[in-house]
């Protein structure tokens, strides 16, 4: 009732006014207190920077890559059904990429269970880039970490899974299915793609 109140205008609820604690001020120190602390400050929280090495920058970097190419594919897709698509985040254009399932008419020989199954690797991707997104200090993953992508690059390119899958390197072993995954995605949403007028 409320939604249709706005509309014409009538009714429109006031936000809650957020609710803070008090600022408390220090007491200022001498000056060489004052700029030990702000040293102290600056660094704080630094040491997981350097912490890591090349190699674990190596694995950050394709991993948001691989995110950055599954959204920009699923916003070509999505783009004809909900034209706010690209402002979404990923959970969300998750959600509406379901919708967009829903809503799909596979051709006679076309298997939307196939479409359907990219479904619990994209969750599992989107767990694991929220938890690093929001958490600078979050320890990597690992390849144990990424078990729905893997066993679906498993059952759809078992050829490309055996070639990353006696890699001893964990790090590199995680980079083989990302960018498998990233290619059969693309692969999967180009043959939505071809169908349907843009």
């Amino acid at each position: 009732m409320e939604k249709i109140l706005n509309k014409f205008g009538y009714y429109k609820r006031k936000k809650p006014e957020r609710q803070y604690k008090k600022i408390q001020y220090k007491t200022p120190g001498t000056p060489e207190e004052n700029s030990q602390r702000l040293i102290e400050l600056t660094v704080q929280g630094n040491e997981w920077v350097r912490n890591k090495e090349k190699d674990d920058y190596q694995l950050i970097g394709m991993f948001f890559t691989i995110v950055l190419l599954v959204e920009h594919k699923m916003v070509n897709l999505l783009a004809i059904i909900d034209e706010s698509i690209e402002s979404r985040m990923l959970g969300e254009k998750i959600d509406v990429f379901k919708d967009f399932l829903k809503r799909y008419e596979p051709e006679e020989d076309e298997n939307i269970e196939e479409y359907r199954l990219l479904l619990q690797p994209l969750n599992e991707i989107k767990r694991i880039r929220n938890s690093m997104a929001h958490d600078i200090t979050q320890p990597l993953f690992g390849y144990a970490s990424l078990k729905q992508v893997g066993s679906y690059v498993k059952k759809r390119r078992p050829d490309m899974h055996a070639s990353f899958k006696g890699c001893e390197d964990e790090k590199a072993k995680c980079i083989g299915l990302l960018a498998a995954f990233g290619f059969i995605f693309s692969f999967e949403i180009a043959k939505l793609r071809v169908c349907i007028e843009h």
